[in-house]
């Protein structure tokens, strides 16, 4: 059996696995760091079902790293005390907007929230738990205690906000 799916849609597929890769580990909403109980068959269905296009005017990349860096303020963060991977050698990536920073975990989970209050505030629609987009534009936040990359103290959180821009599809 061949399934079709458009080149936009695919490239939601593989963002959300990598996230969930890059993420694991990551502590749940309610900061225990223990998995999330399993939906019902019912539920989990529903959300599959494909969503609505965002409408609205494109928004550039610059306007992207404008409303991440408000958020991020508006949810205690510094922008400024994080790094973006998205920026390098004074050129930006026109398809990304990242952000990371190592934080204390009391106030990774307590900006977590906050962040996608912030985010919804400022018109990016929630797709799933901390999974947004706006426009062409897809956003995942999270956080980690543990990381490959990065050595955690105790206490110690990787905070994360990834954009990738899918295009117009």
């Amino acid at each position: 059996m061949h399934i079709r799916v458009r080149p936009q849609t695919a490239a939601v597929i593989a963002l959300a696995a990598s996230a969930a890769l890059a993420l694991a580990g990551c502590s749940s909403s309610d900061g225990s760091g223990a998995a999330a109980a399993p939906k019902p068959a019912a539920a989990a269905s529903q959300s599959a079902k494909p969503s609505a296009k965002a409408t609205g005017a494109p928004l550039g990349r610059d306007a992207v790293d404008d409303e991440v860096k408000s958020s991020l303020r508006a949810a205690g963060l510094d922008p400024e005390k994080g790094k973006g991977s998205g920026d390098t050698n004074m050129t930006k990536n026109a398809s990304v907007v990242d952000w990371t920073a190592v934080t204390t975990t009391q106030q990774a989970e307590w900006a977590l929230p906050r962040l996608g209050e912030q985010l919804k505030h400022l018109g990016w629609r929630e797709t799933a738990p901390q999974s947004y987009e706006k426009t062409d534009w897809v956003l995942l936040i999270g956080s980690t205690k543990q990381s490959s990359t990065v050595n955690l103290k105790s206490g110690e959180s990787l905070l994360t906000v990834n954009v990738t821009y899918l295009g117009a599809g």
